[in-house]
């Protein structure tokens, strides 16, 4: 070591060797030749206090790295996978030998500089990585949120249905005479079950893939939660029962212009939900919302008087109602088709809401991949009595048949 070094270029050396050691693991050997190059650094007559404390510093650095250090590996050149597999299995047979008589697995901790072979054509270490996965967009649900949501802790949900009211006949049949014959006034009623019903979806992932990339997690655990979603919103309004939810188009009522067929001076889609509407109170119920294809929507919104004005404003606020209805703009109900309905009345019954397992399946452990399941348990159903609270209509046809 030489002693004519300023204590400034002493200060640049020690950072520079202690550098340099670090961009690797350090072997023993190669701590032990530091502590001979602090021992020459410690030996300088001449300090000042930047390289004394360098020098102390050091010596801490030393002291942590020694304890990390590995023995120097062997001139033999690098082991195949297979030989580094051969040699842990060899150095840890007795912990695998006690661990199998247990019924336990053991994980094997195999470290080797094999050279994978392969091709990679992005450009992600040339970049930033930026947060996220850029998804691909799903129609806003929103049947759930109109409809009466609950909970249910049976396969079936059953309900007690009314088939007979006290009134046999037409509404102002009971008055009689002084001593004349009474009504009977029997009440019938029956029981009714809807059974629940299930819907799932998984996804396979490497183990590397959840542990490494967490926001591919996050992203994984978001896109089936979103697509078993989507999935029950459509089958709310579209379902046809069976394995299937029974949804509104399989069950709500058809389109019946009535009194109304061929009154109506240019109709439109306007005119037709308000006939709806009334059909739906002639049945003793009171619809609450409407639901359309945005397209549809779009139609109400840019109709205009004969001069030219818009029948609506031409931008509404959230809540757009018509004719007393909320409208619901939804891409699950085809461009086309509407629904009027009292959406109280539409229950919906979760006995599982959204959860996820993640697992084994099948030769997921040989395979060093891990399968995520969402699932979730549900019915829907229109009570009995209630279905004339709905009705469905063919907008194009029906606005034919009211159309003066």
């Amino acid at each position: 070591m030489e002693n004519n070094l300023t204590p400034e270029q002493v200060v640049e050396k020690i950072n520079g060797l202690f550098s340099e050691k670090m961009a690797t693991v350090p072997t023993k050997d190669e701590v032990a030749q530091l502590k001979s190059e602090l021992d020459n650094f410690k030996s300088i007559e001449v300090k000042n206090s930047e390289m004394e404390k360098a020098i102390a510093k050091m010596e801490g650095r030393i002291e942590a790295m020694s304890e990390k250090a590995v023995d120097a590996p062997k001139t033999q050149g690098a082991k195949t996978l297979k030989e580094a597999l051969v040699k842990t299995y060899s150095d840890n047979v007795k912990a695998i030998t006690d661990s199998i008589e247990k019924g336990n697995r053991i994980t094997l901790d195999v470290k080797t500089d094999t050279t994978i072979d392969g091709d990679y054509s992005g450009n992600v270490a040339l970049s930033v990585l930026e947060p996220g996965v850029n998804r691909i967009a799903r129609p806003i649900r929103r049947i759930r949120e109109i409809s009466n949501v609950g909970t249910t802790t049976s396969k079936f949900v059953t309900y007690i249905q009314q088939t007979q009211n006290v009134t046999p006949g037409a509404e102002g049949t009971l008055w009689v005479n002084e001593a004349g014959a009474k009504f009977n006034g029997e009440v019938k009623y029956e029981e009714v079950s809807e059974e629940v019903k299930k819907i799932a979806a998984y996804i396979k992932v490497s183990k590397e893939m959840l542990a490494d990339l967490s926001f591919v997690r996050s992203e994984i655990n978001t896109e089936l939660m979103e697509a078993i979603e989507q999935n029950i919103d459509y089958s709310l309004v579209n379902g046809a029962g069976g394995v299937d939810l029974n949804g509104l188009l399989s069950v709500a009522p058809a389109f019946s212009a009535g009194t109304f067929a061929g009154t109506i001076p240019g109709a439109n889609i306007s005119d037709l939900i308000r006939v709806a509407k009334a059909q739906i109170q002639a049945a003793n119920f009171q619809p609450t919302h409407v639901v359309l294809n945005p397209e549809d929507v779009a139609k109400i919104e840019l109709t205009k008087t004969s001069s030219g004005e818009y029948t609506y404003p031409a931008f509404w606020d959230a809540n757009m109602m018509l004719a007393g209805l909320t409208i619901v703009s939804s891409n699950n109900i085809t461009a086309g088709t509407l629904v009027v309905g009292d959406f109280t009345k539409f229950n919906i019954k979760f006995r599982e809401d959204m959860n996820m397992s993640v697992g084994y399946e099948n030769d997921d452990f040989t395979r060093n991949m891990v399968t995520i399941l969402c699932e979730a348990r549900l019915v829907a159903y229109i009570k009995g009595n209630d279905v004339n609270a709905f009705v469905q209509s063919d907008i194009a046809t029906d606005i034919a048949l009211i159309n003066d």
